[in-house]
């Protein structure tokens, strides 16, 4: 009986061993996994992170930027092949200071809104593409009634080879329509329905102040490449505006007043491209803006270069047939025009006698590659000149080494 006793105390020691150390054993494995979560966890983070410390470096992101990735749900795609519309509007309504992530994403013909104070990065890889759309309108981005809105290298695709409708010619990239302080660095607008970029009114009243457009790269879009509708205050540093073929006017860059309540004040101009477009490379008209009291303007065009655009390099007009007078300077100083197809690089015509178009130093090169001589771009120039403004053509200074 004793023995038997000894027996299954021992037995159930043993047990009880083994029951304790196989509980230890899970216990510290269980330890162990969840010691490793965490760490994983950590190291995780850590990486998030560093990503976020690494990226303060680029600029226009802060410590307080909103990264948009954090808001994409689980398993969210990068090919822009989702429409995430309503998420990316709910979190540029909720916050001034933006990082879009460094992939594609879809919105739909509502655009996306931006409202006043916003800072927002586009990463490099950042991409907005249009889903197709019937609309002949939209604003892919709107910045409408806004101030002090800064977007760092936004790259905007539109839909103009995927487009289901037919008609129509205002599918815009990114519009701004009265607002004020402005500025876009790096912008890459290509293939809308009608302009990359549009500078204007709210309701066909008022106009856009103080906008600074830096290093804009627009191509292939179906109207102009940007048209400026109504500014007081516009800076255009750098801009390619080419291929712009579709519909009419097909424009690298139009000044084109809609109505009386337009302006075309303190505007520069440096250093723009113009590139194989099927209208003009630079644009101007300003006849709507009269009819409801005298107008004034006032541009300065630097290093205009315009290549291979099919009717005319430079254009500018106001024939207007109101009592009100138009008065104001252009300034295009520097131009190097290749010759467009249609052979005149150059047409000013108003009946506007306090309009004055002083183009100084032209260079007007053939077909070869030539710089043609004074008199030879002077008699093309005639063939583009009409009307009673005030034209001064200053020629370029020849070198000593001149023949």
């Amino acid at each position: 009986m004793k023995l038997f006793y000894n027996s299954h105390a021992q037995l159930l020691r043993a047990t009880l061993l083994i029951l304790l150390v196989t509980a230890f054993s899970q216990c510290k494995k269980d330890v162990m996994e969840t010691a490793d979560s965490i760490q994983n966890q950590k190291v995780a983070l850590s990486a998030k992170q560093l990503k976020k410390n690494m990226l303060l470096s680029v600029q226009g992101i802060t410590n307080k930027s909103f990264y948009l990735e954090e808001a994409l749900p689980e398993g969210y795609v990068t090919d822009g092949s989702k429409d995430y519309t309503s998420i990316i509007q709910s979190v540029l309504n909720k916050y001034d200071d933006i990082v879009f992530p460094a992939f594609t994403l879809q919105v739909n013909d509502k655009g996306l809104q931006i409202t006043s104070n916003k800072s927002i990065v586009f990463l490099e890889g950042s991409q907005i593409r249009l889903k197709p759309t019937n609309l002949d309108t939209y604003n892919i981005i709107d910045i409408e009634g806004a101030k002090n809105v800064t977007l760092y290298n936004p790259v905007v695709i539109g839909d103009r080879y995927k487009h289901l409708g037919e008609g129509g010619e205002a599918g815009v990239g990114i519009g701004i329509r009265g607002s004020s302080d402005i500025t876009l660095i790096n912008p890459n607008v290509r293939e809308c329905w009608g302009d990359g970029i549009y500078i204007g009114q709210v309701n066909n009243r008022g106009f856009s102040k103080d906008i600074t457009i830096t290093n804009a790269y627009l191509k292939r879009n179906r109207r102009d490449g940007i048209s400026i509708i109504s500014v007081n205050g516009l800076r255009l540093d750098s801009p390619y505006a080419g291929y712009s073929d579709g519909t009419s006017p097909m424009c690298g860059i139009n000044f084109e007043a809609n109505n009386t309540y337009c302006e075309m004040k303190d505007i520069l101009i440096t250093d723009p491209l113009t590139v194989k477009n099927e209208g003009n490379g630079i644009q101007m008209g300003f006849k709507r803006m009269l009819g409801d009291g005298n107008k004034e303007i006032d541009i300065t065009i630097i290093n205009h270069k315009d290549v291979d655009s099919r009717v005319r390099s430079f254009k500018a007009a106001c024939n207007s047939n109101t009592n009100d007078n138009m008065s104001g300077t252009i300034n295009v100083i520097n131009p190097k025009w290749h010759l467009p197809k249609l052979g005149y690089p150059l047409y000013f015509s108003t009946n506007q006698p306090d309009i004055s178009l002083n183009i100084d130093s032209p260079e007007v090169i053939d077909e070869e590659g030539i710089s043609l001589s004074d008199d030879v771009y002077m008699n093309l120039f005639d063939n583009g000149i009409g009307g009673s403004g005030k034209l001064k053509i200053k020629k370029k200074k020849k070198n000593n080494n001149d023949n």
